[in-house]
């Protein structure tokens, strides 16, 4: 079946590898959400920006921020029987609910007609 929609080739086209992290041990997963605004004759983008870390074998990782607002990684053996996870969004550990990602706020400026410069995240 031939594609019916096109994609006008001037409009930018986000990527998690266009982005630093947040944090030198969190990876960016997806973009989400965009937003588009005009703003003092400007065009912006807000876009929802989802972190995570690299998964290894046997052992689960997520990001979680603590009571200070830092960000600290928790990691559980795959067969602790305290964890469920059976979502690959959320994962209960020990009758507590943990998102696997945590995601803020990154808003965008055009500079030029494709091209965005990114501000601090929100």
């Amino acid at each position: 079946m031939k594609d019916l929609a096109r994609r006008f080739s001037e409009n930018p086209l986000l990527m998690p590898k266009d982005l630093q992290p947040s944090n030198p041990d969190l990876q960016i997963i997806s973009l989400l959400n965009p937003g588009v605004f005009l703003f003092e004759q400007k065009t912006w983008l807000l876009v929802r920006v989802a972190e995570s870390i690299a998964q290894k074998e046997g052992i689960i990782f997520f990001p979680s921020v603590n009571d200070l607002g830092k960000v600290e990684i928790i990691e559980i053996p795959l067969n602790d029987p305290d964890l469920v996870a059976t979502d690959a969004r959320i994962i209960q550990y020990k009758g507590l609910d943990y998102l696997t990602t945590l995601s803020h706020l990154r808003l965008f400026m055009q500079r030029r007609w494709h091209s965005f410069l990114c501000s601090r995240r929100l």
